[in-house]
């Protein structure tokens, strides 16, 4: 068996421009085609035409010249109203038996449904044919009555055996002439027959092979008809490439065979296959059917062509004749000027009047709005728009953050962290900064936990709003109940799990308390580009995301999150690779069965699948359930995420917690109910007395338990009729007497108040110029080294801590430098993937330099080419940084200029064919192929190939050799650099023109 090998390529992309890909020229394939046709006539690959009147099960081509044979392809004959026609084709390709048969086809003897595609194989009807293509280089073709068809790469050559021949290029030697003998046509067939057992066939017997003189003459009647009709005028297209000689006699042979009959099956057969080897040679046939001659019916308004393009253009793949590498075929094909409607399925339609299909069927000029996109159909494509509706920043699970842009990451902090921060948005808004706590759960060392989250608005320390885990709100450390007003803000429950805040200046924050802690940020569009923090900046760019207090965009979630510690004595977090399935077989078979009903199609999770891809929740499913002491908690944290993604684009899950997840559902408080949509401001007795009620319904639904409409919740968590509700306050103390631990320090509740001493032991010698400053001598608001500005933490208003914190620090007016000096403020040095340098020091950052200034990294600001990753078992990075894995065996569109209803001047395109290795299901690229204006450039198994479309712009390219790859470097930017067998790299464009007009497509 030939080797397979898997596959690296990146796409370089820079100011790009190409033309629209027309259809290709079409080249001479007739030496790489065996075929069968009418009253058993072959021809072989070396172009050898005989008749062979078997009806056993024949060898018609395998591969006979290895010791593992690849493929063969075999076929069986069967006489039906008088005229002879093939019941049957099996092709093997490695360890896959395909059955063809006019009423089923099986693999392996199971039944599969049409298309089908296997392991490489795709089995599909294709213009009135069955049609069987391998990536081994084989394609079988049956017109599921009398004719059969394989083509062989030429790979093949010298390899093949049946009564296709040897593929050696060299006509009658080998087939019909074996050691100086002659053998004839029925000699040579017997011996390819197929022996099954316990089946008796009788072979055709061997007569005295006649002459094509002694043919003619006994039926020189038909001689004249036969060659009037081949080599009249409108054949000399095809006469010109392919001799007709050997299809005269083949037609006077049927036609003298079926004189008596009035079937015109004899001449029909003879013409056709002249006409298909003729489309094969690159010619173009005559359409020589009439009604009164071999007429044809096709279905719905198409018409029959004797040569067409088998890809045809339908209104969901508008561009498939374009992409066409197949060689034409006859059948039934749309008129000019016309696609097939295959969503409707209404015929050969004109393509403005396309429908659009997304869950459900859209006529031309509507409207389909999800999430931050409105898309309208215009003529069988979506225009899309982006809409500007808030961007939402997730903190998940206690250690998955998702930024404004949609960048996901991991980190396991144990401090408190900028979530996010703005600075600037206009006069009338005021700044914030969101802080969250992150600590490692209480009994599990490597879980880690959201803990709370802080608002600080104005940079004002003595106005902090505090949520905790158990849903309690605290507003300067004091408890406060909900419903709770002040100035621009609203809290209050939107249900039992989830408390809102809602601003009157673009803010709004869920956050989520049962049965984990989650929190949701979403701002405005007026906030784009004005964030800092975990968070991102909020510029739509994805590859930027992770940058630094100092200006730096890190590689690497913990050196990111690290530099936004919000308390400068926290120790830096490092990077976890371990799998937590791994420590626990139990637990890893717990989290694959319940995280499974992500995937499942019968669960109730699946109506989201084509909107919301469950395969990023369902990893961080088993890895939260085997990581967290409480394994359901975490799984049902998940399930709820994906609930929340869903309703975000549209979806709303209903009776998802009937399987798993119950106890949250059944259990409500007595008199409340459970609901997956609660949208209302929580009316609780509180809210009754409140002067301003100003919160607003305007959030995503959440579930939970509630009150229903009309009733309102007291103090004992009842729901009650309006006239019944009381007047209260409520407060949650820690009992007095008990302790709780704060960091390094014990704290015992005493008097109503936390009374902490410090576990450490300090010192109060300091190297030089440091200071000592003791917290005990210290005046009010002066916290120490909690909250001392540094060179790695200028942004000290920041800074999170209730606690002072003794020992040595830099005396006012310098700064820590991170190496235990002290520095004015422009001799600041700066920090980057974990190491500190000086001031001055220059670092490169994609195609830009960044220097240290004064504490913060100061970029260029070129336009940097984007790079495109494909690379091993399907394994996909894009342009943005976001990787991916897919498995498809098609060939896909890697990326293209020319995307929906778009107009461009020039266009581009890459196209990647995946071979999938073995049957395993693991997928490796054969063939890359790069269009460039009217050229294409094909790579494929370690050679390149160039062909002219005939039509497009003239672009400059140049193919050249560097050490093991070929790299294609063209003149609109576009670079693909490629190692001949499985490696390629892209390296990408500089021009922003070319942002967000990239498409992925299946043809």
């Amino acid at each position: 068996m030939r080797g397979r090998s898997v596959w690296l390529c990146f796409l370089a992309l820079s100011v790009a421009s190409v033309i629209n890909v027309q259809a290709r020229l079409v080249r001479n394939h007739v030496s790489s085609i065996c075929s069968t046709w009418g009253r058993e006539h072959f021809k072989t690959f070396d172009g050898d035409v005989f008749q062979f009147p078997g009806t056993c099960e024949y060898n018609l081509a395998s591969d006979c010249h290895e010791s593992y044979q690849e493929f063969s392809v075999h076929m069986r004959r069967t006489v039906k109203d008088g005229n002879p026609t093939v019941s049957h084709v099996v092709v093997t390709i490695n360890d896959l038996l395909f059955y063809l048969s006019k009423d089923t086809v099986t693999v392996n003897d199971i039944p599969v449904k049409l298309p089908h595609f296997n392991a490489g194989v795709q089995v599909e009807k294709n213009a009135g044919n069955i049609k069987l293509q391998s990536k081994v280089g084989i394609t079988v073709m049956w017109n599921e009555d009398d004719a059969v068809m394989v083509e062989l790469d030429t790979d093949y050559a010298n390899r093949t055996c049946g009564l296709c021949g040897d593929f050696n290029g060299v006509p009658v030697h080998d087939e019909f002439i074996h050691n100086g003998r002659k053998i004839s046509p029925i000699e040579f067939g017997n011996k390819q027959k197929v022996h099954r057992p316990n089946e008796v066939c009788e072979d055709p017997d061997e007569e005295e092979d006649e002459s094509r003189e002694a043919v003619l003459d006994s039926c020189k009647e038909f001689q004249t008809t036969c060659a009037q009709m081949l080599r009249s005028e409108p054949w000399s297209s095809c006469t010109t490439l392919i001799d007709p000689e050997p299809y005269i006699l083949t037609c006077v042979q049927d036609m003298c065979g079926c004189s008596n009959s009035p079937n015109d099956f004899c001449v029909c057969s003879t013409l056709s296959e002249f006409s298909r080897q003729c489309s094969h040679a690159g010619g173009t046939p005559p359409n020589w059917r009439t009604p009164q001659l071999c007429a044809k019916q096709c279905p719905f308004n198409m018409v029959y062509e004797e040569s067409g393009s088998p890809c045809m253009d339908t209104c969901t793949l508008l561009d498939t004749s374009s992409l066409c590498e197949d060689h034409k075929i006859d059948g039934c094909f749309c008129p000019p000027e016309t696609v097939f409607d295959d969503i409707s399925m209404r015929g050969c339609i004109a393509q403005s009047e396309c429908q659009c299909k997304h869950n459900k069927i859209y006529n031309s000029g509507e409207v389909y709005r999800q999430d931050r996109e409105e898309c309208t159909c215009v003529e069988g494509k979506w225009a899309c728009k982006s809409l500007q509706t808030p961007a939402t920043c997730a903190v998940e699970e206690g250690s998955h953050v998702t930024t404004f842009d949609g960048k996901t990451y991991t980190f396991h902090g144990d401090c408190y962290y900028t979530l996010a921060k703005v600075e600037s948005k206009d006069k009338a808004s005021p700044k914030f900064t969101i802080l969250v706590q992150l600590v490692p759960c209480a009994n599990q060392e490597f879980d880690t936990c959201l803990k709370g989250l802080k608002i600080v608005l104005n940079n004002d320390r003595n106005n902090v709003l505090m949520f905790t885990s158990d849903g309690t709100v605290k507003q300067n450390m004091q408890t406060v109940s909900l419903p709770y007003h002040s100035g621009d803000i609203n809290i209050f429950h939107a249900s039992s799990f989830h408390i809102m805040l809602q601003t009157s200046f673009g803010l709004q924050i869920q956050i989520q308390h049962v049965p984990v802690m989650q929190v949701y940020v979403s701002l405005d569009q007026s906030y784009r580009a004005k964030t800092r923090g975990l968070c991102g900046n909020f510029n739509m760019v994805l590859s930027d995301d992770m940058k630094t207090p100092q200006g730096i965009v890190e590689g690497t979630a913990p050196t990111f999150s690290n530099s936004w510690k919000a308390n400068y004595m926290c120790p830096d977090r490092e990077e976890r690779l371990e799998d937590p399935c791994s420590l626990s077989v139990e637990n890893e078979w717990y989290a694959k069965h319940w995280c499974a009903l992500l995937l499942s199609p019968d669960s109730s999770f699946a109506q989201c699948r084509s909107v919301v891809d469950p395969e990023l929740y369902y990893k961080r499913c088993t890895y939260a359930s085997c990581n967290c002491e409480k394994s359901e908690d975490c799984l049902c944290a998940v399930f709820s995420s994906y609930a929340r993604a869903c309703a975000s684009k549209g979806v709303f899950l209903e009776d998802w917690r009937e399987k798993v997840c119950d106890k949250y559902s059944r259990n409500c408080p007595a008199s409340q109910i459970f609901s997956y949509q609660h949208q209302r401001c929580q009316l609780t007795c509180r809210s009754l007395g409140s002067v301003q009620q100003n919160c607003i319904s305007d959030f995503l639904p959440v579930d939970g338990c509630s009150c229903r409409d009309g009733l309102y919740l007291n103090e004992n968590g009842i729901c009650i009729p309006k006239a019944k509700c009381p007047c209260y306050h409520n407060e949650v103390y820690i009992k007095s007497g008990k302790s709780i631990s704060i960091k390094d320090e014990h704290c015992v509740c005493n008097n109503g108040m936390l009374h902490c001493h410090s576990w450490r032991a300090r010192s109060s010698t300091c190297p030089s110029p440091k200071q000592f400053f003791n917290c005990s001598a210290a005046g009010s608001g002066d916290l120490g080294l909690h909250c001392a500005p540094t060179c790695l933490n200028l942004d000290s208003n920041d800074c999170d801590s209730t606690e002072c914190e003794s020992g040595c620090r830099c005396p006012a007016g310098l700064l820590d430098d991170g190496k235990n000096s002290c520095v004015q403020r422009n001799q600041c040095t700066c920090k980057h993937d974990g190491h500190i340098y000086a001031p001055g020091s220059e670092i490169p950052e994609q195609c830009n330099t960044c220097t240290c200034k004064s504490g913060s990294w100061v970029c260029s600001e070129k336009k940097c080419p984007q790079t495109c990753t494909i690379y091993g078992s399907g394994h996909y990075n894009t342009f943005d940084q976001q990787t991916y894995g897919f498995n498809g065996g098609c060939a896909y569109v890697a990326v293209k200029n020319k995307c929906g209803n778009k107009t461009v001047q020039d266009s581009f395109g890459v196209i990647t064919e995946n071979e999938p290795c073995g049957t395993t299901g693991t997928t490796c690229s054969k063939t890359v192929r790069i269009y460039l204006g009217r050229m294409e450039i094909k790579l494929s198994k370690g050679k390149y190939e160039e062909l002219n479309l005939g039509q497009g712009a003239e672009i400059q390219y140049r193919i050249r050799r560097v050490g093991l790859f070929v790299v294609i470097e063209s003149a609109i930017g576009l670079s693909v650099m490629w190692d001949g067998k499985n490696n390629c790299s892209h390296y990408p464009g500089t021009n922003a023109q070319w942002r967000g007009v990239w498409s992925v497509w299946r043809f």
